[in-house]
């Protein structure tokens, strides 16, 4: 089961960190390094919410309680970037690995480089970046270069989320604390990780 997390008061602060699963090849005799992109980088996010008063933390101590054994799911905040209108992007056509990515289904509309998107694959969501601006052309945009590349391939019209990108995975650790000080606020930060 997926546990959504509160929507207000929103993070004051997140840290993306890419887990890259990139390899480092140094020659045994010397020589230049090889450096081999790839399959299996994900998303982790620190997150750290705003002091609050007890009140107002209790759902999201609750939520983050509850999350022993499953995912979490959190609406990624993109501080000052408007998305605007991408009208109901899908993926276009199956099949597609690597790091372009063919969609359809956009207003017009361009995607800006730094930009979060989730696609939505078994039930579960994967976060990645667009790595460079690009405009949709008649609602289709083709070869979106993103990071990190595709964990999986996705089937044709799977939905993907530009308008309120959301982060899935478990909360790192294995111990759920915040505090509660002298003038009754709390404070919060946890780590969530992308499962796969």
């Amino acid at each position: 089961m997926v546990i959504a997390l509160p929507l207000s008061p929103a993070p004051r602060g997140i840290t993306p960190r890419l887990l890259s699963k990139r390899l480092d090849q140094e020659p045994t005799f010397g020589g230049s390094v090889s450096r081999v992109r790839r399959l299996g980088s994900k998303w982790s996010f620190d997150v750290e919410l705003p002091p609050m008063m007890y009140v107002d933390a209790m759902a999201w101590v609750a939520a983050l309680s509850s999350a022993e054994a499953d995912t979490v799911l959190l609406n990624l905040p993109q501080p000052g970037f408007a998305t605007g209108n991408p009208g109901n992007p899908l993926v276009n056509g199956a099949g597609q690995l690597g790091s372009l990515l063919n969609l359809d289904g956009f207003s017009p509309y361009t995607a800006k480089a730094g930009q979060w998107f989730s696609l939505i694959m078994g039930g579960r969501r994967y976060v990645h970046q667009v790595a460079e601006d690009k405009t949709a052309a008649s609602g289709a945009m083709a070869g979106l270069k993103i990071n990190p590349m595709l964990r999986r391939s996705p089937a044709d019209n799977t939905v993907v989320e530009f308008a309120q990108p959301k982060v899935e995975g478990f909360l790192s650790g294995r111990e759920t604390t915040w505090t509660v000080d002298v003038a009754r606020t709390v404070g919060l930060s946890f780590t969530i990780t992308e499962r796969e």
